[in-house]
């Protein structure tokens, strides 16, 4: 069976897809890593060094939690009140630890049993988890842990990671997409990007522009399929776009 750790790697099929297509490396470098990092991926290849770079101040704090807790750490985490109820809910609400177990139980809590409007930071208890308890997940923090141990995290702007000496996942989010692609062309070391576009015909536009490059396109389902752009510059087992085959007018991917 393969354990979920709490907080993911990328997207799983995403994650799959880089795994099985990775190149050769002994350095793993990951400039976006807020969103998910592959270094939570347990079916990666290992690597000898991998920095994972994480912008939000909070997410950093969790995953350097994650990475390096005690025994008595866990074990206070563990006695936390897991039940969702509203007066728990309250209650978690006021915690303001910037650091540490509070900090992971309140993130946990308000990710199992909260709820907010799209592009709003405030959190409201889901009435429908009434009376649920997800203590038992918990345990895949062992496996966090483990995941973890030999990453290096970092706290800078993502796009002065690129170019690095190592093998760069580049997953930036929407608004350092073009950033991102406009770097490609000039990166010597070996790189895979997956960026979100809105049709097809994006990534044959890609394949038009960077005709020194390797193009893919592929549909990713999370929580609604999505379409990426996926660009590399090695040879993988994903097929590359030939934009003479397509029809600019009404071709897909």
């Amino acid at each position: 069976m393969v354990l979920k750790p709490l907080y993911g790697s990328m997207n799983s099929t995403l994650a799959k897809t880089i795994a099985m297509n990775n190149p050769n490396y002994s350095k793993i470098v990951e400039p976006f890593g807020d969103a998910g990092s592959y270094a939570l991926y347990p079916q990666k290849k290992p690597a000898k060094q991998h920095i994972v770079n994480i912008q939000d101040e909070e997410m950093l704090a969790i995953m350097q939690f994650a990475q390096s807790y005690s025994n008595s750490d866990f074990s206070t985490l563990k006695n936390e009140n897991w039940n969702s109820d509203q007066d728990t809910f309250n209650e978690v609400q006021m915690i303001s630890d910037t650091e540490g177990e509070k900090l992971v139980y309140k993130h946990l809590y308000n990710k199992w049993y909260g709820m907010s409007m799209l592009g709003s930071d405030e959190v409201n208890w889901n009435v429908l988890t009434l009376n649920q308890n997800n203590k038992n997940k918990l345990f895949a923090f062992s496996l966090m842990k483990a995941l973890l141990k030999t990453v290096e995290f970092q706290n800078v702007d993502p796009l002065s990671l690129i170019p690095s000496d190592g093998f760069m996942i580049l997953i930036p989010d929407s608004q350092n997409i073009d950033s991102v692609k406009s770097k490609l062309t000039s990166i010597s070391g070996l790189f895979f990007f997956a960026g979100k576009i809105s049709d097809g015909s994006q990534a044959i536009q890609d394949a038009q522009t960077m005709s020194n490059l390797n193009v893919h396109g592929q549909e990713v389902a999370s929580i609604m399929m999505n379409s990426y752009s996926m660009i590399t510059n090695y040879d993988s087992r994903l097929s590359k776009i030939d934009p003479a085959n397509y029809s600019m007018k009404g071709g897909g991917m």
